[in-house]
C-alpha cells in the first residue's frame, strides 16, 4: 500500500467517524475528526509529490503552496483547511462553545474537501 493510499484510508475513516459523531450529537468531537480527515487528505496530496511536513501548520502552508497556488485545487480549500484547524483548536482547548451550525457546516466542508482531493488523486 502506498503512502497516498494509506493516508486516503485514514481520511475516509476520520470522515466516517465525524458523520457518526454528528448523528450522535457529539459535535465538538465531530469537528476534530473533520479536521483530521482534511489534514490526512492534504498530507496525501503532498505525499503524491513526495513532500512532507512534520507540523500541522507546515502541512497547511505546503498544501497551499503546492495545490492552491498552482490551481490544482480551488482557492477556498486553503481557507477551509485553516478554518477547520482553528475550530478544532477551539473545540479541543478552549471553553468557547461551538454551535450546531458550525458542526454541520464543518462536516459539509470536510466532505467536499475529501471528495475533491480523491478526484484529484485517484
Amino acid at each position: 500500500m502506498t503512502q497516498v493510499s494509506r493516508l486516503l484510508g485514514r481520511t475516509n475513516e476520520e470522515l466516517a467517524a465525524a458523520e457518526l459523531l454528528l448523528v450522535n450529537n457529539l459535535g465538538r468531537v465531530c469537528v476534530s475528526r473533520c479536521y483530521y480527515a482534511m489534514f490526512y487528505a492534504a498530507q496525501a496530496c503532498l505525499a503524491s509529490k513526495s513532500i512532507e511536513s512534520r507540523t500541522h501548520r507546515g502541512v497547511i502552508q505546503l498544501f497551499g503552496q503546492h495545490f492552491i497556488k498552482t490551481g490544482e485545487l480551488p482557492k477556498d480549500f486553503s481557507q477551509l483547511l485553516s478554518e477547520t484547524y482553528t475550530l478544532r483548536q477551539v473545540g479541543d482547548y478552549d471553553d468557547d462553545e461551538l454551535t450546531d451550525s458550525q458542526f454541520e457546516s464543518t462536516l459539509a466542508a470536510a466532505q467536499l474537501f475529501v471528495n475533491r482531493v480523491e478526484q484529484l488523486l485517484l
